[in-house]
Order: C-alpha cells, then structure tokens, then sequence
C-alpha cells in the first residue's frame, strides 16, 4: 500500500482522492476522483486573463492561484484529501521565471496575437523549423511570444527558465521546475524529431539547454504539494498531466497507436497518436499542411494535431440567426438535414477570428447556411487527415467526443465522413485524464499502456 494512502487511512476523517486540473481557456477545471478514478467532486473557476482589444495575457501569481482555488474545491466537493495532483492544459502560454523562480512579467495567451514571426523566420527559416520544432512559424508557438516579450518588457530579460502553464502550476505547487514532453514539443524551443532542446532556437533568446527545465514524461512524479498550500492539497504527490488535447484522448481511451480522436469543442481538434519514431521529412510536411508533430503523453508515442474552427464558427452562425441555445441550435440542424445544397453555390471559408459566407444568394435562408458551414468545414478536416495518412498510415479506428455531435447536422456530416466510429461520454476528460496521471505518479493506478487496456 503506497504510504500516502496509508497516511490517508490512519487519519479516518477523509477519503484520499486524485486530483486532475485542466487550465482552460475559459475555465480552470479540476475533478477529484478515487483510486478507480471515479468522479466524487468537481470544481471550476474562471481563467483570470487581463483583455484589451485582441490581446490577452495572465499574471502567473493569478493563475497559480485559480489553479490551487480549483484543486482544492473539487477535493472538499469529495470531502477528500489529495495523494496524487495531476495538472493539464494549453502549452504555447508561458512563464518566464528567474533565478528565484520568480515570474519577471506576464504570460501571453496562446491566441494572443502578439509575436515576432519575422525573426523566426528570418533567423531559422521556414523548412528547418517546420521540420525541427514539428509546426509552421506562426504567433502561437512560444518562441516568436517570448521573443516580443524580451523586446517590450524589460524585466522578461533576466528569465533563466521557460515553464509552460501546466508545468508553472506544478512549480507553484511545490514542484520541481520541469518540462514535460508533449508540451515542450509544442513550443518552438524543442528540436521535436531529436528529442532535446533546440539550441539555435534558444540562442535566440541568449539562453541556453537550461533554459529549460529537467524533460519528464507525464505522470512522472515532480515532487510534493508543499505546506503553504491549501490543507486538502498538501504532501500530495505531483505530476505534469501533459497537453490538454493528448490527455482528453487519453481518458477517453484514444491515444493509442492508429487511433484518431476528434473533439469537437469550441475548436475542433483532430488527435492522432501514432508509434515513434516519424521521419524529420514528414514532420515538415505535415507543418506545411497545418499539423503539428510532437511527443505524446504515452511512452514512445507521437502525436500529430490539427485545429479547426468548427464549434465557434456554428456558435457564430447561430447567434447571426438568433439560434442562440443548444436547443435552438438543435432545430437548426434538424432543418439543415432536409435542405438541398445543390440548390446554391454557396460556401465557406472559417478562421478563429472569423467567418467568410460567399456566394450567399437568394436561396440562403439559416439552415441551409447550418449545412454549409458543418460541410465545408468538414471537407477541411478531411484534406488533413489525407496529409496524416500519407504520412502516417491510415488510422484504424475514430473515436469522437465533445458537446456538438448531438447536433444532427453535424452528426449525420461525421458518419459520412468516418463511416463508423465510436463515443465517448465522460465529464470533464481532460481533467479526468490528469487525475488519472496523477494517480500513475502516486503509485495507486497502473499506467494502462503497460497493458494497453482502455476504459
């Protein structure tokens, strides 16, 4: 019996739980669960982002805070005490840290649009990072961020180390400073195919291989909560969950080799985990076709990923109709099933920011407009999961989750395109996931790749 278990037992008073925490774009969610990861308590709060116009960025004091707020409220909703704290999230959002470990300035959003591309560009190229950071130049990845931060906030110079939000929040907790590797490989600063640090990229920011911390794995423990911590939360063991993606498709049983996990979210996110190793020839062409390549949450798995707007863009649609309820939007798609689309030669093109209606003629009343968006943007999904295929091998099995396959349109666009596929429903999987992790670190779950065994 592991000894915080046993610690937990003697008390009496409590039920030793595993905590998952999943920093969200919106929300910062947490779950407490028992050993058999059933869910016993949950908690939320709001992501605490400082807005002006397009920009958006976090003080890491904040978020640490919300983090630990969360942690703590889902385990007194299980009237528990926490073993195991496993943290997830969004990975290209960063924190500078001195040699303190002190944060010297703000943490930019990852759909912040503040960056300096350019430099990047200009200093590694497009090809090498594509294929050396495993996606193309763009505001998202960290280095082009951290770049603009050393240019307007002086203070951002005197970072020694690069923690990502999750592994930021471990630290915060009582960890070590660490990164793990399915976020690290998403920020420009990892030479993804060597499994090491970048140092050209790093040079860029005059830091060198330790500017980043110790490289884990997830559910590799990193330390202890530490005593400043809230009481439901201290002496647990910790561990840094992953990418928040990777770990939903891991609770959910989808990040195994050959498996496509589609999560249709406010972002649709296309997960595929495949066996490494990948040649560095098909990582820059996945880059180039708007596909990320980097290490997975699973041992010696890669994991290759793809976004589309497909949720905001129906949110937008909706609210331009005045279907502005799940219930409403439930109706539009049941109208949109009926509609003849050989009626117009109306289209769509969808970005993050945006959407683009053209064509738009006489016959385009909202659910045939319903049915234009969910199609072509469906038509984009299936042009990268081509690009996947030609460069990893078809995939053998779907798995699709998330709150928009019970719209009917959308429902009836994904059998066509998958023929078969199978669902998952489980609240909340990407904090399940890390509490799952969390539970590996603890030593009371047996990590299921050892089996390949799925939930």
């Amino acid at each position: 019996m592991p000894a915080a278990v046993a610690r937990s037992r003697r008390r009496g008073a409590v039920t030793a739980v595993l905590v998952g925490v999943d920093v969200g774009t919106t929300r910062v969610k947490a779950v407490a669960t028992d050993s058999d990861l059933r869910l016993l308590g949950e908690h939320a709060v709001s992501t605490p982002w400082r807005h002006e116009g397009a920009t958006a960025e976090v003080d890491p004091a904040a978020l640490a805070a919300a983090a630990a707020e969360a942690a703590a409220g889902a385990a007194r909703a299980a009237d528990g005490r926490a073993i195991g704290v496993g943290v997830t999230g969004f990975s290209e959002t960063g924190v500078l840290i001195d040699g303190n470990g002190t944060p010297v300035g703000p943490a930019l959003a990852w759909h912040d649009p503040r960056g300096d591309s350019e430099a990047v560009r200009d200093q590694l190229g497009d090809e090498v990072y594509r294929r050396t950071a495993g996606r193309a130049i763009d505001a998202v990845s960290s280095l082009p961020k951290l770049l603009w931060l050393r240019r307007h906030v002086e203070a951002t110079r005197r970072a020694v180390r690069f923690l990502s939000v999750p592994e930021w929040t471990v630290h915060s907790l009582g960890g070590e400073q660490v990164n793990e590797l399915s976020l690290v490989s998403r920020t420009g600063l990892f030479d993804v195919p060597g499994k090491r640090p970048w140092l050209e990229a790093l040079a860029m920011l005059d830091a060198g291989a330790s500017f980043l911390g110790e490289i884990v794995s997830a559910g590799q423990p990193v330390g202890r909560v530490h005593d400043s911590a809230p009481e439901e939360l201290r002496g647990a063991v910790l561990t840094v969950a992953g990418h928040d993606h990777q770990t939903a498709a891991f609770a959910l049983g989808a990040a195994v080799d050959g498996a496509l996990f589609d999560s249709l979210g406010t972002a649709e996110a296309l997960v595929r985990t495949i066996r490494a190793p990948l040649a560095a020839n098909s990582i820059e062409r996945l880059a180039a076709g708007s596909i990320t390549t980097g290490w997975g949450v699973v041992p010696d798995h890669l994991c290759l990923l793809a976004g589309l707007p497909t949720g905001i863009s129906l949110e937008r649609v909706g609210a331009m109709v005045g279907a502005s309820t799940p219930t409403e939007r439930v109706e539009l798609g049941r109208q949109a099933l009926v509609t003849d689309r050989s009626a117009t030669a109306m289209r769509v093109s969808a970005t993050y920011h945006g959407l683009t209606l053209h064509d738009v003629d006489d016959e385009a009343d909202p659910a045939l407009v319903w049915r234009v968006v969910v199609e072509d943007i469906t038509a984009v999904a299936a042009r990268i999961l081509d690009i996947i295929s030609a460069e990893a091998g078809a995939h053998r099995e779907v798995i699709v989750a998330g709150g928009w396959l019970h719209n009917p349109m959308v429902r009836a666009v994904k059998e066509r395109q998958y023929g078969s596929f199978g669902t998952r429903e489980m609240a909340e999987p990407g904090a399940m996931g890390a509490a799952e992790m969390a539970g590996i670190a603890a030593g009371v779950v047996r990590p299921r790749w050892l089996d390949d065994v799925r939930p």
